[in-house]
């Protein structure tokens, strides 16, 4: 079931999360995004399976930018951002977090995962990617995803509990990790071990 308004009032009420009543929409939350950001500037290869160092997959890839001070990004190109609003998910829910319409139309998307666990808390990341054939001036605490709350049927794993939970309250969203307890399994497994798990 989607929360409507009236709920979700109460629901920012209730987790004291610092929203603006006007982003409560007919059974959303908009998400604006923060002043600081990030792209990457990096240009040597980045070989997933070869890195010691599953946590540090972007450290030195990356550059800061104010979109206070009129940053353009350029077509093609991605921003490493987070949500404004931090929220937080009850147990009991999960989030879905889709770009505005208007947003989209003008040819910027956000090509992220676009869920949020039960039991998260923090700015969700958000990742927008130029698909227009112009730069774009974004500015600061625009208002560009909407979070959509759902109610679940069963007892959840919150967010915490689970083995990789490894964004809560995360600071920095530009960063990437890969410490996943599935592909420390993968990297052990031989052809054997695939035949006898597809048995």
């Amino acid at each position: 079931m989607v929360l409507a308004t009236s709920t979700l009032a109460r629901l920012v009420q209730d987790n004291n999360m610092s929203l603006l009543r006007k982003n409560i929409r007919g059974a959303s939350i908009d998400l604006r995004i923060d002043d600081i950001a990030h792209i990457r500037t990096d240009t040597t290869p980045l070989v997933l399976s070869n890195t010691d160092k599953p946590d540090e997959l972007l450290f030195g890839r990356l550059t800061e930018v104010d979109l206070a001070k009129g940053f353009q990004l350029e077509p093609g190109q991605y921003l490493y951002g987070k949500a404004f609003e931090s929220i937080t998910i009850p147990n009991n829910m999960c989030g879905f977090v889709f770009p505005r319409s208007s947003f989209a139309r003008i040819g910027l998307i956000l090509p992220i995962s676009c869920y949020a666990n039960p039991g998260y808390h923090g700015n969700l990341p958000l990742i927008i990617h130029n698909a227009s054939p112009v730069p774009v001036e974004i500015p600061p605490y625009y208002r560009v995803a909407q979070l959509v709350y759902c109610e679940i049927l069963g007892d959840a794993i919150e967010y915490d509990a689970q083995l990789d939970a490894k964004y809560q309250n995360e600071e920095h969203q530009a960063l990437a990790s890969l410490d996943d307890v599935e592909l420390e399994s993968s990297r052990k497994l031989t052809e054997q071990d695939i035949i006898e798990l597809l048995k």
